[in-house]
């Protein structure tokens, strides 16, 4: 009897394990806000890592977060490197492309608590009473990763920080920016 148990057990096992296996190995998630303002009023605060601080919300899931920077301080090879005990764990983002008023690409690396490999774009796309900013990442997801997204809703947690984010962002730039105003 006991026999039979334990290979019911873990032919249940394998099923779960091949279920999580045929998760998807490409992962997306996308966000995006208009603010009132010119692009060249947001790109700084997308170019710089020190700015980007000031809206991302990493730092408020994760207090004990500690920040270093290198590099350049803004564009292709500034460098912001994150350390904490607590929910970020350790790695560090790498611009590797930035576009002046259009697009900011990032190269995110995480070390502990696990290793992974991301890619971030930040995109401005003019309209005529603002700018649409995107905030996407993209990554592989190993099999952890696909165990991970069995229990967590990943889009929307990880999309849920990236709204907080953003409307941060807005906050931020049109306090600061002039304003683009439909015509009277």
């Amino acid at each position: 009897m006991q026999k039979k148990v334990l290979a019911v057990v873990a032919v249940l096992i394998g099923l779960f394990l091949a279920y999580v296996a045929t998760k998807p190995s490409e992962m997306h998630i996308s966000r995006e806000i208009v603010i009132n303002a010119p692009a060249e009023s947001i790109f700084p605060y997308l170019n710089n890592g020190k700015k980007m601080e000031e809206w991302m919300p990493w730092s408020k899931v994760d207090p004990s977060v500690k920040m270093t920077y290198s590099g350049p301080a803004e564009g292709v090879g500034s460098t912001s490197k994150w350390t904490s005990t607590g929910q970020m764990g350790i790695g560090q983002a790498e611009i590797i492309e930035s576009v002046s008023n259009q697009t900011v690409k990032t190269r995110l690396t995480y070390t502990k608590p696990m290793q992974m490999t991301q890619h971030s774009e930040l995109t401005l796309v003019s309209q005529e009473y603002g700018t649409l900013v995107r905030w996407s990442v993209t990554g592989r997801n190993g099999f952890m990763s696909k165990l991970m997204c069995v229990f967590i809703n990943m889009d929307k947690e990880v999309g849920g920080h990236f709204e907080q984010g953003l409307a941060t962002l807005k906050g931020i730039v049109e306090k600061q920016a002039p304003t683009l105003s439909p015509p009277l």
